[in-house]
């Protein structure tokens, strides 16, 4: 029998900067859908360890092949009606892009983070930025953030749960899931309506990288999050 589109599989694909709070998010939402029934699968790509990209090195080509990997299992997965939520530093934008052609029912969240923030909570940028370490994205190697995400988070201002809440929201609007779904993955909550004159997808994203800027100095103006039909 053919699955109605709420009860079919997707990909949720959250892409920041090293401690941004991307495997944070993604254990919430594993765990929320987990317990809501949903057949559901979380790769860290991040992880050296997880099989998938073990072995691979900090270069462009590596870390390009890491995406092409975890993405081509998370394509077959939600092929096969699973929930595949992975948490990447994926930097490159182009790979992002290719897969989101390639899967379809996907979602791009981004997890912004201030850098003064990220200096907190991971020691690497401080070590980067003293050149005592190299290939650290934002630093001496580029992220490219994504140009229209389909959920933009300001990690650095919100709480874990208040941005599981949007990813959720994003999925009513795309219509992975239900609005009675959504009651069981928040407790009862229902989804707010889709505003009207708010149709339309974003536009492409243009070329190009963009290097985290140490604390105290004022970043570019952030991406808008991609609007659906």
């Amino acid at each position: 029998m053919e699955l109605q589109p709420q009860h079919g599989g997707f990909v949720i694909w959250i892409t920041g900067m090293q401690g941004a709070g991307k495997s944070t998010l993604a254990h919430h939402l594993h765990k929320r859908l987990t317990a809501a029934g949903r057949p559901v699968e979380l790769f860290d790509a991040d992880d050296p360890e997880q099989i998938l990209v073990k072995g691979l090195g900090l270069g462009k080509e590596d870390r390009d092949t890491a995406v092409r990997r975890v993405g081509h299992v998370a394509r077959l997965l939600a092929r096969h009606g699973a929930v595949v939520v992975v948490a990447a530093l994926s930097p490159y934008r182009e790979p992002r892009e290719q897969l989101r052609r390639e899967v379809r029912r996907f979602v791009e969240v981004f997890a912004d983070c201030k850098m003064e923030t990220l200096l907190q909570r991971s020691d690497v940028y401080r070590r980067a930025m003293a050149q005592e370490i190299q290939n650290v994205a934002g630093v001496d190697d580029p992220y490219e953030p994504p140009t229209h995400p389909d959920v933009l988070l300001h990690t650095d201002a919100e709480r874990a749960d208040a941005s599981v809440l949007r990813i959720l929201q994003a999925l009513v609007d795309a219509k992975y899931i239900g609005p009675t779904e959504f009651g069981r993955l928040t407790g009862g909550q229902k989804p707010k309506k889709a505003l009207k004159g708010k149709a339309g997808k974003g536009g492409k994203g243009g070329k190009g990288g963009a290097r985290a800027r140490p604390a105290g100095r004022k970043g570019a103006a952030r991406p808008k999050a991609r609007k659906r039909r």
